[in-house]
């Protein structure tokens, strides 16, 4: 008779962390595609920056070089999050 109870229990205990981790699995894979979106868009920032500036005429000129030096910065420390 105790062995069935215990089997109960069991049984109960194994179902509730079934469904814990099939919960957990999902917002895993949520926050997966999350953070390749994250990990793309910062990638087409970087190739766009790029893109603008392949003469270097923008980051030679005195005005608006200054700012966009700061872009690159923050471009830099944005790549730092990106899949690798």
């Amino acid at each position: 008779m105790g062995w069935i109870i215990a089997t109960i229990i069991l049984t109960i205990i194994i179902t509730a962390m079934s469904f814990a981790l099939m919960n957990l699995i999902k917002k895993n894979e949520t926050l997966e595609d999350f953070i390749a979106k994250q990990s793309e868009a910062i990638n087409t920032c970087g190739q766009r920056l790029k893109q603008i500036d392949t003469k270097g005429i923008f980051y030679a000129d005195d005005e608006i070089g200054w700012f966009f030096k700061e872009v690159k910065k923050i471009q830099e420390a944005l790549n730092e999050f990106t899949l690798k």
